[in-house]
């Protein structure tokens, strides 16, 4: 079944679509979040649970309208968002680290990985960002810090100034990335 029919179907309140999404990704998403972030088995059907329910609210409530990826890199997403966001509330303070965090955030498609020569690419950008860009963004990113930390770390002047500065730095480490590849040559070929 095509996945604009599947949303249709969901959209006009039919369970069969729904219900054959949940069967269809359900132990690959399972095995995935367990290998991935670690979780348990009773935290990883949770997690597979509240994706789904946010799946089906997305496309129910019209924030979903089409698919510009598989369904099942939605519903992937949705769990890394949910291990994130439940990682950022409860281990503020535990560093992550920079090899995942990259391969997390250039990768699209769970389970692969970032090839070796793009992966020091993207660490050689992050040094190359200076200070106090690479200090920001390893305390939001891989410190999980809140902007109000990162505020009285920093000296910024509140949060807002603090997001401002944190998305001009982003730009620019994307800029240093791209520029690394091209410098080792290194081709991506990204789907949007």
């Amino acid at each position: 079944m095509v996945r604009e029919d599947i949303i249709g179907k969901i959209r006009s309140g039919g369970p069969a679509g729904l219900a054959m999404i949940y069967e269809e990704h359900r132990d690959e998403f399972l095995h995935w979040i367990r290998k991935e972030y670690g979780c348990s088995e009773d935290d990883s059907k949770d997690i597979y649970q509240i994706a789904i329910l946010a799946f089906y609210d997305n496309v129910r409530t019209g924030k979903l309208q089409h698919l510009v990826s598989s369904i099942k890199t939605y519903l992937f997403g949705i769990g890394k968002n949910i291990v994130r966001d439940t990682m950022r509330k409860s281990t503020r303070h535990i560093a992550i680290d920079q090899e995942r965090w990259l391969n997390e955030n250039l990768i699209d498609e769970p389970g692969d990985t970032m090839p070796e020569q793009l992966l020091a690419s993207a660490k050689s950008a992050l040094e190359r960002l200076g200070e106090p860009c690479r200090k920001l963004v390893e305390m939001f990113y891989y410190e999980r810090k809140s902007m109000e930390e990162i505020v009285a770390a920093l000296n910024y002047k509140n949060a807002e100034v603090a997001k401002n500065q944190k998305c001009k730095c982003m730009k620019r480490l994307r800029r240093l990335c791209e520029e690394e590849m091209k410098r080792t040559s290194i081709t991506i070929n990204h789907e949007y």
